[in-house]
């Protein structure tokens, strides 16, 4: 979900063939050890933390699906590293008025099925995004879609300062082929992009192979196999090794891999903002004391130490941003006003405060921390591990009590960071379902703001009220760190966390 950057990264790489166990690839000599021996590699194996249940980026709403996707699927527009506004399949874009966006409609494209691609096509991958609930508060804004020509005009409810970065996320599909194919289309997926999907394996790996009938530039890359591993020091074995040739790795590997001559290593800032969220709507957490507690007992700078490459943050708009505001009201580590908080609320070690907190990270270290620092002032934390479309599920259906998790910036949208304080946006990125009448206020100033002072002033003020609130805990930004097979080349990384090999080669 959030972050701005600029920092570009056009490198090689590929993510990776995780089928065989660490021991058996280097016996066999990995993917190394094929290049080697003299035969032209064109299949390339991605290692990413998450392999999800839906293939649709709308429904998924997962930043390791949309990277995957990212080669199925064109959108209308997309973003450079600066997040800046680029084609996507719209080649020019304009807003004649406030309350107006028109796309210009590039020529050519066609569908994986041989079905040439149409303005109705368009209008409908916007349109059918109002019975995605994820993508409810986009829909809300925007008041008719249609088609005249080769432009697709789009009247907005009211003005919208970031309406046009949501197309960013807004992906081509058939309009016959989803009616035709109902709820199968999103694991069966039809698109315009380089690739089809040939294999899906929910929770385990997703194959894409080049399609030799794209209408643009061919794919130099033939297959494309996505893996699932968290671990991170498994995902740098899983490239030292040869099973891999891509994979993003922790902080820990960064110097392996810097003095591996057969790896390519890069490191840039990201958009990741880590989070503990609360539910407002019921008990502890609807008491804002027992939030406040909570923030007072989260050790930040220690519990982010234990990870190298993150720094700890103070919002939940992203550190890079221009809107982003370091309040002094967020509650600092302090374990006595947090047991004070407590005793307040009438928690005591003889009636303490018991909670279970959700993480879909498997052992999390982070979350084990936090842990032992409530249990020295009485507060029982259990921690349960989720399957990861089950943890999303779930989170939406308000179905937790505190959770920890993560997201990244795709469209450099500073209104979709301050959606985390917002009412309009339930169960999308205000996953804590927090509401308070100001913010609410605030964020349609912020919304129809016409000059970046403006925008700036209402940004503030909401970081202030949820700073003091505190329905989320922002915790850590983080680097992102990569090795890849050093043949490997032309992939392009993303400040948004997206990872294109669309223009890769292997030698």
């Amino acid at each position: 979900m959030k972050r701005k950057l600029s920092i570009v990264l056009i490198l090689a790489i590929m993510m990776l063939s995780l089928l065989s166990a660490c021991s058996q690839s280097a016996s066999q000599g990995g993917s190394t050890a094929a290049n080697t021996a003299g035969t032209p590699k064109t299949d390339i194996s991605v290692v990413l933390t998450k392999i999800g249940n839906n293939l649709d980026p709308a429904e998924a709403n997962s930043l390791d699906t949309s990277t995957i996707m990212y080669h199925v699927y064109d959108t209308v527009i997309k973003f450079d590293n600066d997040f800046n506004i680029i084609p996507g399949v719209a080649t020019e874009w304009s807003q004649p008025d406030n309350t107006t966006i028109e796309f210009t409609i590039g020529e050519g494209y066609k569908f994986h099925n041989g079905d040439p691609m149409t303005i109705d096509d368009v209008v409908f991958s916007v349109q059918r995004l109002a019975n995605i609930p994820k993508k409810a508060s986009f829909m809300s804004m925007i008041k008719s879609v249609e088609g005249s020509g080769n432009k697709v005009i789009v009247k907005l409810t009211e003005p919208n300062s970031g309406a046009i970065r949501n197309f960013g996320d807004v992906v081509i599909v058939s309009k016959k082929y989803v009616e035709e194919a109902g709820e199968k289309y999103a694991n069966a997926p039809i698109g315009t992009g380089p690739y089809t999907v040939t294999e899906y394996v929910p929770g385990s790996k997703v194959v894409l192979k080049a399609w030799a009938d794209y209408p643009f530039e061919k794919a130099s890359i033939e297959t494309i196999t996505f893996k699932a591993i968290e671990e991170a020091s498994a995902k740098y074995i899983a490239v030292e090794t040869g099973d891999a040739d891509f994979a993003g790795i922790g902080a820990r590997d960064q110097d392996r891999a810097k003095n591996n001559a057969d790896l390519t290593y890069v490191e840039g800032p990201s958009t990741f903002t880590g989070f503990v969220a609360m539910n407002t709507t019921a008990a502890p957490f609807d008491n804002v004391n027992i939030r406040r507690a909570m923030a007072h007992a989260y050790n930040n700078e220690g519990i982010s130490a234990i990870t190298p490459g993150k720094t700890m943050i103070d919002s939940m708009v992203p550190k890079m941003f221009d809107t982003y505001h370091s309040s002094p009201h967020l509650p600092k580590y302090d374990l006595q006003k947090a047991r004070e908080l407590l005793e307040k609320e009438g928690y005591s070690t003889s009636n303490p405060l018991h909670f279970t907190a959700w993480t879909y990270q498997g052992n999390d270290p982070e979350l084990e921390a936090f842990q032992a620092e409530l249990k020295t002032i009485g507060v029982e934390m259990d921690i349960q591990n989720l399957e990861f479309g089950v943890f999303l599920e779930k989170m939406a259906n308000k179905e937790y009590q505190l959770l920890v998790g993560g997201w990244s910036d795709t469209t450099g949208n500073t209104l979709s960071s301050l959606e985390s304080y917002w009412s309009g946006s339930f169960g999308q990125m205000n996953i804590t379902f927090y509401t308070n009448p100001r913010v609410d206020e605030l964020y349609a100033i912020a919304k129809q703001a016409t000059t970046e002072a403006e925008l700036k002033e209402a940004a503030k003020e909401i970081q202030e009220i949820g700073a003091q609130d505190v329905p989320m805990i922002p915790t850590t930004t983080r680097m992102s760190y990569y090795a890849m097979n050093k043949n490997l080349e032309g992939v392009e990384i993303l400040t948004s966390g997206l990872i294109s090999f669309r223009t890769a080669t292997i030698k």
